[in-house]
């Protein structure tokens, strides 16, 4: 019995250092889409009241479809080169870029 429950354990203990060991550093793409969501929010958070939205969430959700992975794609890859692939400074490029992107849809 004493046998069977540290080999339990044992398991136990080795798969919790493999998934530990799996974990992997974050993707570009992963940046992206948490930088694209943060600048999404945060515009929507300041201007959906003097705009058409009838709510924060609304604005969320147009926004999230207008400015989509593909877009913030090209923003973040080209910031990373221009920058050379300093996340604080790809952040502020690509907040730049999407203001720019941001008043040209307001047009």
């Amino acid at each position: 019995m004493n046998r069977i429950l540290c080999c339990l354990v044992l398991s136990l203990i080795m798969t919790k250092a493999s998934n530990a060991s799996e974990a992997k550093e974050p993707l570009p793409r992963d940046y992206n889409l948490s930088m694209a969501g943060a600048l999404i929010n945060d515009t929507c958070e300041r201007n959906w009241q003097s705009s058409e939205y009838i709510s924060v969430h609304a604005c969320n959700y147009q926004l999230a479809h207008l400015y989509n992975l593909g877009i913030s794609s090209i923003h973040f890859d080209e910031c990373a080169v221009v920058v050379g692939g300093d996340i604080v400074k790809i952040a502020d490029c690509m907040v730049e870029r999407f203001n720019a992107w941001f008043l040209q849809e307001q047009q």
